[in-house]
Formats: structure tokens, C-alpha cells, sequence
């Protein structure tokens, strides 16, 4: 393997003048320069990576904490896809790695990668489960210890609202409710998500606020609690349609709760739009695949989906 004194041998410049081509930190002539990017190429010298680190004390690597799992998600899978990107346009390196099971598995994975000598640390702040969620003060103090940059992904936190990249779960749950209401909808009912995570929470606080502020009063027996999937939707619809609860748009906590929802509806002869107006929520891919005029009418895409109406965003 090639070494910087090989290159600067047949170069014929000093070892120093090819680490000040190879680096950028000095003004070099042209022709040098050239001299040296050509033993290189021909020498097919690789710089020591970690050298350069020990020596500049950064390593050029960001680090990436996902949750257990990640693989499966649509979602986390495009959000891999973005920082890869967005790195490999910085020249940065990016480091992934998946939060453990283990009991304060997050704030662990994330010292690891400090540890490791990271540059900095990107964490996605799972809300599903207990394990990958680490509360805002807990992220607000780490922000302040570590020796390296934070960033906090899906949580918000006002100590620190430059360390976080969040999204406002309440007003955007309430957008498709608004609609619905001004197409005059007054009975809406509500398929949540798991209750007791975070999300899922904020996004029914938006149904419940858009409701408050159209004067309409709430009824509980219009809400119904179900989980993030297609068959929990599914299930969630039945138990609306057994207590014979009427309404006539049903807002979901997400587009696959929104499919099983319409299955559930399909199956009681209920027609969607024409009966019931359906809205998911998240512009998930699974909508592509519905084609049928009646499904594609049903669902929320940016902002919503419904009342055989689109709604740009």
C-alpha cells in the first residue's frame, strides 16, 4: 500500500507539500498540484483516515441512533436514505447505529457513538416504545454535557429548540378535521392510536381541539382506541359500527388504519364517499396501490383526502 512519502517521492515535492495539496490548507502552484493529484492517481494512494482524524481531532463522521427494527419501516428507511445523502454531499461519513432493548438503550447508543470519536450525533426519538423515548429534559442535558452536537429528531425541546427537528402532531391532526367540518361534517368519529405513546396522544388532542373550536361537543363513543396497522383499523371501525355510533366522516390516526377502516366499512355495505368520508393521515406509499376511484377518494395524502375532494397542500 502506497504512503504519503511514496507519493511525494515520485511527485518530487516534500512529504509536507503533498499533505498541503492533499488537505486544501495552503496555497499551492497549479503545477505542483498537478504533479501530485497524478503520483496519487498512479500510486492509488488512499489517505489514512485515522491519522487525519488524530491529528485535525475530527473524524468527519456523524452518527445516526434509529430504533430497533428501523428496517421495517417505510418511514425510518427514507429517513436513512436523506442523511446518507445529505452526508455524502458534506463529505461525511455516517455511522448508523439501532438503539438496544437494554434499559436506557438510547442515551447508551448514543455515547457509544461519542465515543467513537463521532463528530457529531443525529437520535430519532421513537414515541412507540418506552425503551427507544428518552423525555426532553434527559436529551436537554445531554445536549448540554456532550462535547459533540446533539440533534433531536421528532421531539421538541425548549431548552434547546435549535438542537430539534420536530413536527407539530396536534395541528396537523387537526388540519383534516377542519376540512371535514367545513363540508360541513358534525358528527366525526376517531380511530387513535395506541394511547399511551406520545403520538398518538397529541394527534387525538388535535381532533379533539378542532371539535372545541367549531363548537361541536364531543362524544366519546364516536373515539375509539386502535394501533398503528391496517388490522387494528379494521378492528377499531367494527367496534364503531357495533356500538352504532353515528357519523358520518371517520378521521384515522394514519393511512394504514385508515385501509382497515374502509375494509371494515366495505364489509358492512357502508359506501365510502358517498356514506362516510374517510381520512388517514401520513401520505403513506400503501395509497398508491389503491387505484380504485372510491379509495383514492377516501384517504389523506399531504393534508387530506376526503369527501371525493383533494385538498392540496
Amino acid at each position: 500500500m502506497a504512503t504519503m512519502l511514496d507519493v511525494s517521492r515520485k511527485a518530487g515535492v516534500a512529504k509536507s507539500t503533498v499533505s498541503r495539496v492533499l488537505s486544501g490548507t495552503a496555497k499551492i502552484s497549479e503545477e505542483t498540484k498537478q504533479l501530485v493529484l497524478k503520483a496519487v492517481e498512479e500510486l492509488n494512494y488512499r489517505p489514512n483516515v485515522l491519522a487525519q482524524s488524530l491529528s485535525k481531532q475530527e473524524t468527519n463522521t456523524i452518527g445516526l441512533v434509529i430504533p430497533h427494527g428501523s428496517s421495517t419501516s417505510q418511514y425510518l428507511g427514507l429517513l436513512i436514505e436523506i442523511c446518507q445523502e445529505l452526508a455524502d454531499k458534506a463529505g461525511k461519513f455516517l455511522m448508523i447505529t439501532q438503539v438496544s432493548d437494554e434499559e436506557n438503550g438510547g442515551v447508551n447508543s448514543i455515547r457509544a457513538l461519542v465515543d467513537r470519536r463521532c463528530d457529531a450525533v443525529l437520535y430519532y426519538n421513537n414515541s412507540f416504545f418506552d425503551q427507544y423515548n428518552i423525555n426532553g429534559d434527559t436529551l436537554s442535558d445531554l445536549i448540554d454535557e456532550l462535547p459533540v452536537p446533539l440533534v433531536v429528531m421528532n421531539c421538541y425541546l425548549p431548552r434547546h429548540p435549535n438542537h430539534c427537528v420536530w413536527y407539530d402532531h396536534v395541528y396537523g391532526a387537526r388540519i383534516p378535521v377542519d376540512y371535514l367540518i367545513q363540508q360541513g361534517h358534525t358528527k366525526i368519529a376517531y380511530i387513535a392510536g395506541p394511547l399511551s405513546q406520545r403520538t398518538a396522544q397529541l394527534r387525538l388532542q388535535g381532533y379533539e381541539d378542532a371539535l372545541n373550536d367549531a363548537g361541536i361537543e364531543l362524544d366519546s363513543s364516536l373515539i375509539v382506541e386502535g394501533d398503528r396497522y391496517s388490522s387494528g383499523g379494521f378492528s377499531a371501525c367494527n367496534q364503531l359500527l357495533q356500538r352504532k355510533a353515528e357519523f358520518t366522516a371517520l378521521c384515522c390516526f394514519n393511512d394504514l388504519t385508515a385501509v382497515g377502516a374502509l375494509h371494515a366499512l366495505q364489509e358492512n355495505h357502508i359506501a365510502v364517499p358517498e356514506q362516510v368520508s374517510l381520512i388517514g393521515f401520513d401520505n403513506d406509499a400503501v395509497l398508491d396501490y389503491l387505484t380504485d376511484r372510491d379509495f383514492c377518494s377516501a384517504f389523506c395524502t399531504c393534508l387530506c383526502h376526503a369527501c371525493d375532494e383533494f385538498v392540496a397542500g
